[in-house]
């Protein structure tokens, strides 16, 4: 049996570190997930491990390991698929390793095996400590070369549309100066110090960074690597309640951007957002504000269409009417955060609205996709709160029935029941149809939607949704598809729900 119970640890090794990957090697989410998922894991391979030890039959035994290694196939089948990082092989060959050695050790092996993902943590906190000192020269290098870059650094952060803003303030400056930015979500120290050693940095006079913060802590240690000259903070809101633990937490962390800003230095801030509104700035900072309804810089007159368009205005002067393809008023606020920075810069304007037609968003990023007389508004990046309320109202503004198509949202922590029921009146108001993807979480919103006079599926994955929305659509004249969220096989409670 040991040797079937090694086949199944292996094959089960591969789930183990995609949810140690999706969980970004935090160990809180690491174990609750396995927690949540005991009984879908651990109750048939524990009933089989009985069965053989209590049955000794040679016939009991090839049918168990069979079953056993069976089972294990569906380990396998993830959303998402492993990512095979160099820190990735290094934890696949020492947990390797670790399971060869564990199955050679007599009496305990087979349970040292079963239960795996739980007696391997000590492993990957000995990794991390490995991790840790490998980093350190990588990361010193993009510190000692931003230490040397002559430029200018804009760092942006904020819960939600750090990577939009950081798309489109990019975009803006290379109409006048070469700017890089960092690509994808890359955020983190890591990640940003990866993005520095890989390029010609001198070759850039404007270098756009993205700084994420999931933790208490993180915006401090992406200052030690770098510190910018100006800081940009777009949105304060309800995202990553469960590891900061209190909107408070949020708030503090993401103005501590500001508050390290060196005398003299820029800050862009969002007004709208009435958490950044009211934090006291030091005097000796530059401060640019703009939104909608407050600041600076504002958009005034907006038309949300295939092409949009919005009057500019400075302190209630009209700078003039900006045209973009941008979906959402979400992008045009991101938007006229940039116009306005730039503005104060001394870029022309003239240049920014006529380019402004050109500027993009990132995929998946509410990314309206046409066929003939369907109409698909990707949004599956998003995970935010106010994002998903936002692309909910650019669904009511298009044609034919309204589908939407979510696993719903996570990591609200306890403003769940408050922010939730402000989604379901959001979802009553603006869709017709409701398909939910079955993640637990989803699966409490259904019940709630269900009292209401509204179409709603509750499905068990993304492509069966999918299938569900076509053979709906193909009875409808018209139809418009909302694709809001994709959460990871983090979130899943059963192999299939």
């Amino acid at each position: 049996m040991v040797y079937s119970l090694f086949i199944y640890a292996m094959m089960k090794l591969y789930l183990i570190l995609n949810i140690f990957q999706q969980a970004h090697y935090q160990f809180r989410f690491y174990r609750k997930h396995f927690f949540l998922n005991f009984c879908y894991y651990d109750l048939f391979p524990i009933s089989i491990l009985i069965i053989e030890q209590c049955i000794l039959s040679p016939v009991v035994f090839w049918i168990c390991s069979a079953y056993l290694i069976a089972f294990s196939f569906l380990y396998l089948f993830r959303r998402k698929a492993l990512a095979f990082t160099k820190r990735m092989i290094r934890l696949f060959f020492l947990s390797t390793l670790y399971l060869i050695g564990v199955s050679l050790i007599p009496y305990v092996n087979l349970y040292l095996l079963l239960f795996s993902e739980w007696t391997i943590l000590p492993l990957f906190w000995l990794e991390q400590r490995i991790s840790s000192v490998c980093n350190r020269p990588y990361l010193k290098k993009a510190q000692e070369k931003l230490k040397r870059y002559p430029g200018h650094i804009i760092a942006i952060t904020g819960s939600f549309g750090k990577t939009s803003t950081k798309l489109l303030m990019r975009q803006a400056l290379e109409c006048f100066t070469p700017t890089t930015a960092t690509t994808r979500s890359y955020n983190t120290p890591l990640g940003i110090s990866k993005f520095i050693n890989e390029i010609h940095l001198e070759a850039y006079s404007e270098l756009v960074l993205e700084f994420g913060a999931s933790k208490v802590g993180d915006i401090d240690q992406l200052l030690r690597l770098v510190q910018p000259d100006v800081a940009m903070v777009c949105e304060i809101g309800y995202m990553h309640v469960e590891t900061f633990g209190s909107l408070e937490n949020i708030i503090r962390e993401k103005m501590s951007l500001v508050d390290r800003l060196k005398k003299g230095g820029i800050a862009v801030l969002n007004y709208d957002c009435k958490y950044i509104r009211e934090y006291p700035v030091s005097s000796e900072i530059r401060l640019i504000t703009y939104g909608l309804e407050y600041g600076t810089y504002q958009a005034k007159n907006i038309q949300i269409g295939k092409i949009s368009s919005f009057d500019l205005i400075r302190n209630g002067k009209n700078l003039g009417k900006v045209q973009v393809r941008l979906v959402g008023k979400h992008q045009i606020l991101n938007l006229v955060g940039v116009l306005g920075y730039c503005y104060e810069m001394g870029y022309s304007l003239e240049v920014l609205k006529r380019a402004a037609l050109s500027f993009h968003s990132e995929a998946n990023r509410l990314e309206m996709k046409k066929f003939e007389k369907r109409i698909v508004l990707d949004d599956s990046f998003n995970s935010n709160y106010k994002g998903f309320i936002e692309a909910l109202n650019v669904l009511s503004t298009t044609e034919g029935t309204k589908i939407l198509l979510t696993p719903g949202m996570v990591e609200l922590g306890k403003y769940q029941k408050e922010l939730m029921e402000g989604l379901i009146s959001s979802m009553v108001r603006n869709c017709d149809v409701v398909i939910l993807i079955g993640y637990q979480p989803t699966k409490n919103l259904y019940q709630k939607l269900k009292e209401y006079a509204l179409e709603v599926y509750l499905v068990r994955n993304f492509m069966e949704g999918y299938r569900l929305y076509l053979s709906i659509a193909k009875s409808k004249k018209q139809s418009s598809l909302l694709i809001e969220n994709d959460l990871p096989d983090l979130y899943r409670v059963g192999f299939y729900c």
